[in-house]
């Protein structure tokens, strides 16, 4: 989502001022009598050289760039902010619909919470879990593969909630919320804060 419309309707609607390139430069009135007393020098009431105009312009001019930028600067914090919460209820909407797909799926045994069920599809278009691993189906004699579509393994949370598992025929399979790749990397990382501890 690209904020430069946002900023740009915020300026539009006064939020932030128009930009323009003339700075108006406000002096302080001048009261030859404030509060009817006599000001006796006078010199100092006036603007004594027309550089300092100049001077206060560009300052003036200078300070608008920065409120500029800082309003800008914030700006882009709540969208990113605003970016990431979306895509975070997306992925928790999708994790969601998956979840409630497997807890209604078909399966001819209680289900555990800490076990790992493989999902698969029938040609006929019913989704089942089972406790069979598609290579268990490799070593049957009767049979030269698994007989239904591999759709993954998942492991069956405390909190009835699913987690995606790392298996050898996950290739070409659907992971929208990006479980496995998440996995390698804190793998990854784990790897490597144990290397550092290693080494210190």
């Amino acid at each position: 989502m690209d904020s430069q419309p946002i900023i740009r309707d915020l300026v539009l609607a006064n939020v932030l001022g128009p930009t323009s390139r003339e700075t108006c430069v406000q002096l302080v009135e001048s009261d030859k009598r404030p509060f009817d007393h006599v000001i006796i020098n006078t010199q100092n009431d006036r603007v004594s050289d027309p550089q300092d105009l100049v001077s206060l312009a560009r300052q003036i001019e200078t300070c608008d760039a920065f409120v500029r930028a800082n309003v800008s600067n914030r700006l882009q914090v709540i969208v990113n902010q605003v970016n990431f919460l979306r895509q975070e209820t997306q992925r928790i909407l999708i994790k969601a619909r998956r979840d409630d797909e497997l807890n209604h799926s078909a399966c001819n045994l209680v289900r555990r919470a800490g076990q790992i069920y493989y999902y698969y599809e029938r040609k006929n278009g019913q989704k089942y879990l089972s406790i069979m691993h598609p290579q268990d189906w490799l070593t049957t004699v009767k049979n030269d593969g698994c007989p239904h579509q591999f759709l993954g393994a998942y492991k069956l949370e405390y909190d009835n909630s699913w987690t995606r598992q790392a298996t050898d025929f996950d290739d070409g399979l659907d992971d929208p919320l990006d479980e496995l790749k998440q996995k390698m990397i804190d793998l990854q990382q784990n790897r490597k804060m144990i290397e550092f501890l290693i080494k210190s």
